[in-house]
């Protein structure tokens, strides 16, 4: 009955588009669907949540967002410090219990031409499948993507010393020697964090000073007794060999000069362009690729609002975030509401499905059953080396669990956390997660794949 009254509201407005040539499925228009899962979108779907919209969230590949990656906010209202994902998990749990739903699928196009809007999206199980849905109103949460040095060595080192995010890969720098590029105060932060784990942390600064607008950090940065800061200096190229980095080539002073720094270890913290490539003919964007507001939180084409670092260059707060999510919310409902003259029928709360957990997985919980696992194993066995706060080795557990009930008895899955055997990190050279091994009996490694993308291409192809 619910879904004819809605069909009778929305033909009222706009006939639904046809299926397009690719024969692609197309859902029922969704009041709101909001795209991105960082802290503004969470805070849109418990506003419209409570409002009786139940929206859809798609939350992108790293839900949360950016603040995940953060072991401690000390900024946020009511809370004293709080770890990032801890606080992006209390917001998604609100969510949800207010009749928010989520989908673990990335936006890839989207056609603001025609109502209902068209969204189209793409799983991230790596099986690639693309689905259309069509919404009546919708918030882009999307934020941006860090930058990079574009410089020799940097691909061929990504995962293997080269890295952007310190929380997610720090701990397994353990008393060694790393570098920060970056004078702001992403590289402020990173640099402090790694000050803790690190023998040496250098910060090569490009300027002569540092930009970061925290002074504070700034300061207890600069007391560090093993952080050294190289300012007017670039880093021109990475160098390593087989096991990853070992050193960068830095250029420094105003002649010039170059010369060979040894590291184990190099994070960027060069800022971030915005997510905004697939809105490039949708929505009116600045020379930098920012999503243009014309009043709040409305962009170019009326039933569309943009929140978040996506449309803020200059603050990128998490909880400046928060605030256009609660105004773009008001807004969303606003608009609806004044389209079809009273809210657009609610949908039941959909309960979140609890994960299938595979018992065929094995979680190492000492050293001595990782050991015997190996030795006495008479099929392949696949170590995935993982972390409690790592958004890709979220995506990558459901993947590894089912995999193991298709292959139950001809291959052997595994699961490391890094944090409780960092010998087991070290004597098996990870230094990216999430990280997936393929160990014969005798201990050695015959496969090693690092991230998301390769470790779901390699079990899809066991």
């Amino acid at each position: 009955m619910k879904k004819k009254i809605k069909s009778l509201l929305f033909a009222f407005i706009l006939p639904v588009l046809p299926v397009n040539a690719l024969d692609i499925p197309i859902e029922d228009a969704e009041p709101v669907v909001i795209l991105g899962g960082g802290v503004g979108s969470l805070t849109s779907a418990i506003y419209l949540g409570r409002s009786g919209l139940s929206p859809l969230v798609i939350e992108g590949p790293t839900p949360g967002g950016l603040l995940t990656q953060s072991h401690s906010v000390q900024n946020w209202p009511g809370e004293l410090e709080i770890i990032g994902a801890d606080l992006t998990d209390k917001m998604h749990a609100q969510a949800e219990a207010n009749g928010a739903r989520f989908l673990s699928e990335e936006v890839v196009a989207v056609d603001f031409s025609k109502r209902p809007f068209t969204i189209t999206t793409r799983t991230l199980d790596g099986t690639d499948k693309i689905t259309q849905m069509k919404a009546e109103s919708c918030i882009i949460a999307m934020g941006t993507k860090p930058n990079f040095l574009k410089i020799p060595g940097e691909e061929k080192y990504w995962g293997k010393g080269v890295t952007n995010c310190a929380i997610c890969d720090g701990s397994l720098y353990k008393d060694k020697v790393v570098g920060v590029v970056g004078g702001g105060d992403a590289a402020v932060v990173e640099a402090l964090y790694l000050s803790n784990i690190a023998k040496e942390v250098h910060v090569f600064v490009r300027k002569d000073s540092l930009r970061a607008i925290e002074e504070k950090r700034a300061e207890m940065l600069q007391t560090k007794p093993n952080v050294k800061i190289v300012y007017n200096t670039t880093v021109e190229a990475i160098g390593g060999d087989e096991d990853g980095v070992t050193s960068v080539m830095i250029k420094t002073g105003e002649k010039g000069v170059q010369r060979k720094f040894p590291l184990d270890g190099l994070f960027l913290a060069i800022g971030s362009t915005p997510n905004s490539s697939i809105f490039q003919k949708a929505l009116k964007l600045d020379d930098k690729g920012y999503i243009l507001l014309e009043k709040d939180q409305q962009t170019s084409v009326n039933g569309i609002y943009a929140i978040g670092d996506i449309v803020d260059p200059v603050f990128k707060q998490a909880i400046s975030a928060a605030g256009d999510g609660a105004k773009a919310a008001l807004q969303s409902q606003q608009y609806l509401s004044d389209r079809i003259n009273k809210l657009v029928v609610k949908k039941e709360p959909v309960k979140k499905a609890q994960p299938v957990i595979s018992n065929k997985v094995i979680e190492i919980v000492s050293l001595e059953q990782f050991d015997e696992e190996i030795e006495g194993s008479s099929i392949p066995v696949f170590v995935d080396f993982y972390a409690t706060w790592c958004g890709p080795c979220k995506k990558v557990a459901p993947i590894l669990e089912s995999a193991a009930q298709t292959h139950a008895g001809k291959v052997k899955f595994l699961k490391v956390n890094v944090d409780k055997f960092p010998s087991l990190s070290t004597t098996y050279d990870i230094k990216a997660m999430p990280t997936m091994l393929l160990i014969d009996p005798s201990g050695n490694v015959e496969e090693r794949h690092v991230g998301l993308g390769e470790i779901s291409d390699r079990l899809y192809q066991i």
